[in-house]
């Protein structure tokens, strides 16, 4: 639930963005940012309302079915009971008419982790004279500004993930020219068993994919169809996980089972050019203090694929956003290919850097590394990462 002190911290954003409010619309836990922000346990059944606004206390306007989820609402914060639809729209007109507020919606749907907000109700309020404005920048200093705790956590994790990467791939090598090579499936059983060991949890995976099944990006191994790991092909290991209440690392190793393929290498130089395209730039905007957007970055990774001639191969933005609400957090991505996201990289945000090269029934690979932007320099996690195709 929403604390006093993170009420306050709203108070300043919407002052410092001169807003009379933000407006949290739900409907049946469609909108994370809900749960996120007044917390999880009050995602309802009915239409929800919650105007924070710039002074003063929160209301929520929700109906008596969901009443009971709202039973930890601070009693000097203010909470309207509706059942019938007229009950809620004299409400709706009294608290937010003719106010400008920041809403879940972005225009033209090109923020579309942040537009949530359905077009019926976009055009009631509109229509009560309410100007609606985007949360985007909002959500992200409010939701996806790491404390120091939480950079702390995603370090220890970035290094244990590193090290469990490092041994699997090495045991998945020992075990490829063996009567008994690993499979996919093994592969991923062994990590999650480390994750474990070492009190690391995560949401799913990992994503262990051998040869053409690495091209696959939603392909999950299973103990049927899972193939073998043995000499000729890259093996692709994508592992994330997080300490209990902590910050997710994410990271990609590539290996080649054996000498790898002239294809191959030249896949991997060509990735490790356009990952370290995107960090250059990122790293040296910060650090001279000048702006960068995740777009501008995506772009620089980008460039460098197409340059390596592989621009048809490119099936994914550069990076996601980190936050301590999820693996796919709420602020800025690195993508100017799925969609155009010029918020900015401000300090306090992470997200990962991750182009990707993929050729359908041949075989896909990627490498990936997380950032943190802090006042003047941008930390990149693990510190050790891949520099060169691992060979087992």
């Amino acid at each position: 639930m929403l604390d006093n002190a993170q009420l306050a911290r709203i108070h300043e954003l919407l002052a410092e963005f001169d807003l009379d409010g933000w407006l949290i619309f739900d409907f049946r836990g469609q909108n994370r940012v809900a749960a996120a922000v007044l917390g999880p346990e009050i995602v309802g059944t009915r239409r929800v309302y919650v105007l924070v606004p710039r002074i003063g206390v929160p209301t929520a306007l929700v109906h008596a079915i969901d009443n009971d989820l709202w039973r930890h609402w601070p009693a000097e914060w203010i909470k309207h009971i509706w059942v019938r639809r007229e009950e809620l729209e004299a409400h709706v007109v009294g608290l937010l008419g003719g106010k400008r507020l920041a809403a879940e919606y972005s225009p033209r749907n090109v923020i579309p982790y942040l537009d949530t907000l359905p077009a019926g109700v976009y055009e009631f309020l509109s229509g009560l004279g309410v100007h609606l404005v985007s949360s985007v920048d909002l959500v992200t200093r409010f939701c996806s500004v790491w404390t120091p705790r939480d950079l702390a956590s995603h370090q220890r994790a970035a290094k244990t993930i590193a090290r469990i990467a490092g041994k699997g791939i090495a045991l998945a090598g020992d075990r490829a020219r063996t009567a008994h090579p690993m499979t996919e499936y093994d592969l991923a059983e062994w990590i999650r068993e480390q994750f474990k060991n070492e009190g690391l949890i995560t949401d799913n995976g990992p994503s262990v994919s051998f040869g053409p099944n690495s091209a696959r990006n939603h392909y999950e191994p299973t103990p049927d169809e899972a193939e073998k790991i043995i000499p000729g092909e890259m093996l692709l290991v994508d592992l994330w996980a997080k300490e209990p209440s902590g910050v997710y690392a994410d990271q990609t190793w590539m290996a080649s089972i054996g000498a790898p393929k002239d294809r191959d290498t030249r896949i991997w130089e060509t990735l490790r050019s356009a990952r370290d395209a995107a960090l250059a730039l990122i790293t040296q905007r910060i650090r001279s203090g000048q702006a960068i957007s995740g777009a501008e970055a995506d772009a620089a990774a980008r460039t460098q694929i197409e340059l390596g001639g592989f621009r048809d191969s490119i099936q994914a933005r550069t990076g996601h956003s980190i936050d301590r609400f999820g693996l796919h957090g709420f602020g800025p991505p690195i993508d100017d290919t799925e969609t155009y996201d010029d918020r900015l990289l401000i300090p306090g945000v992470g997200f990962s850097v991750e182009p990707g090269i993929y050729l359908p029934g041949q075989t896909g690979a990627r490498s990936e590394v997380n950032v943190h932007i802090g006042p003047t320099d941008a930390l990149i996690t693990p510190e050790n990462y891949q520099r060169d195709l691992i060979v087992v």
